[in-house]
């Protein structure tokens, strides 16, 4: 297999020869050892095949990367943790920049700053920055890499707390689509800035985030389940409980299979500043159903807080999401994700919701490109190995994400959206799409980059 250009034809090897010669970083073709592996994304639905994979070593090699996609006419595509929905970090045929070699981290303890690439996985972050007993959200599963998660908004266990990734974004270093390389900052391009935070990987590449950081001790943690006959209580419960939760703690809801192979309803929770009413709360959470069948909880560090949904999911794994925003756990809405868990053909399907809110609203909804933050973000995630049982999974989704639809408010996660991605760009940002158009249109007029949750840029 060779490289080839949006043409179809092959690119020189004399060309990728001369980019080897003037990086850092190496250059991995189809016949080198390790390039099966190093093509690998999370999402195997959308697995390609590129014609090359570069990792590169610094900004400089990512500049030259791009240029040399751009002047090639490549079609070139991103991968850093190489966690995406929609498989967007990998080209069939094109040239994959890889960061994860870019894993540095510079913690500031006094200043509360972090200074980071975008190779580090949200882990990498955490356990350096826990050294020093600080923390910043992110995203709720240690194995997701932090340069994703950055551009696309950032929705962790902390968010209602010190909100979104995005809101805590200071500066970052972007090579833009005409390979040069500029600051953002609120002094530095703050129309730049504001397209990243939230807007993806549409504007180019971020080499290196400034984040603020937050002291984070302990945390009161854990997964409560419940008989799934119960879901309507208990998800009521839950809902009622919320409007009145302080915003150190946050809830989330799934369904799951129980140690005694009982499907049940469960409660995610975690409290990120434990204090005299904790016990109290859970305590109120342990009280929303009968017949406990999981009752996981405790005090833990963050970093295991991190790492309480890591099992759920399996790298290579296929997976067909369909994600969307609930404004309240209709008892209806519930009814049908409950009937749905129960009936999936895929036995790892994730079926559930995390609760928005609390700090996060205290950024406007036209602050930055993510505007919606409040109620349920809720998926549907099932996961599966065989190519052969596509179709049965996805029309299993589908019925049930159609059955949802009149439960739902417009809006979704950027980050979370998969084969709908085209169609459902713009509801993802709301009224602060037709904003992003425009600036794609000054920064990436020709949508160079456009391996992602696509912004076209505006006529």
């Amino acid at each position: 297999m060779a490289l080839i250009n949006s043409a179809g034809n092959a690119v020189p090897d004399s060309a990728l020869e001369s980019l080897g010669g003037a990086i850092r970083g190496e250059i991995i073709r189809p016949a080198d050892a390790h390039y099966d592996e190093r093509k690998l994304i999370w999402n195997g639905f959308f697995q390609k095949s590129p014609g090359a994979i570069v990792r590169v070593d610094g900004a400089s090699d990512v500049v030259k990367v791009v240029n040399f996609a751009r002047e090639n006419d490549v079609e070139l595509a991103i991968k850093g943790g190489g966690h995406c929905f929609a498989g967007s970090g990998t080209t069939e045929g094109g040239l994959l920049l890889d960061t994860s070699n870019l894993r540095g981290i510079h913690v500031d303890p006094q200043r509360r700053r972090m200074v980071v690439q975008p190779g580090l996985l949200q882990g990498d972050v955490d356990a350096e920055t826990q050294s020093f007993g600080l923390a910043v959200t992110g995203s709720q599963e240690s194995y997701i890499g932090v340069g994703g998660v950055a551009l696309g908004g950032g929705l962790g266990w902390l968010a209602r707390y010190r909100g979104l990734l995005v809101d805590n974004l200071i500066s970052a270093d972007v090579v833009l689509a005409n390979g040069e390389l500029v600051r953002a900052s609120a002094e530095d391009d703050a129309e730049l800035f504001w397209a990243i935070r939230g807007g993806g990987g549409n504007y180019g590449i971020v080499t290196r985030f400034e984040f603020k950081l937050y002291p984070q001790g302990e945390c009161a943690a854990g997964i409560l389940g419940f008989p799934i006959a119960q879901t309507a209580q208990v998800t009521r419960l839950i809902d009622e409980f919320n409007s009145t939760a302080p915003n150190a703690l946050t809830t989330s809801f799934a369904f799951l299979v129980a140690a005694n192979g009982e499907p049940a309803v469960g409660i995610g929770f975690a409290h990120a500043a434990p204090d005299d009413s904790t016990e109290g709360l859970i305590e109120q959470m342990r009280g929303m159903g009968s017949n406990l069948l999981l009752d996981h909880c405790g005090v833990m560090p963050y970093v295991a807080v991190q790492r309480l949904l890591d099992e759920n999911t399996i790298a290579g794994h296929r997976y067909y999401p369909r994600s969307f925003l609930l404004p309240e756990l209709h008892p209806e809405a519930m009814r049908i994700l409950a009937d749905g868990f129960v009936t999936t053909p895929s036995q790892r399907s994730l079926v559930g919701g995390a609760q928005m809110g609390g700090k996060m609203l205290d950024v406007g909804p036209e602050e930055t490109p993510f505007p919606h933050r409040d109620g349920y973000l809720t998926s549907l995630l099932p996961s599966w190995t065989e190519p052969e049982r596509d179709d049965e999974i996805v029309a299993w989704t589908e019925e049930i994400y159609a059955e949802l639809k009149p439960y739902t408010v417009e809006g979704v996660y950027a980050n979370h959206l998969g084969t709908d991605a085209d169609e459902r760009v713009a509801e993802a940002y709301g009224k602060n799409f037709e904003r992003l158009t425009r600036l794609k249109a000054v920064y990436d007029p020709d949508n160079f980059f456009h391996r992602n949750v696509n912004i076209k840029p505006a006529s």
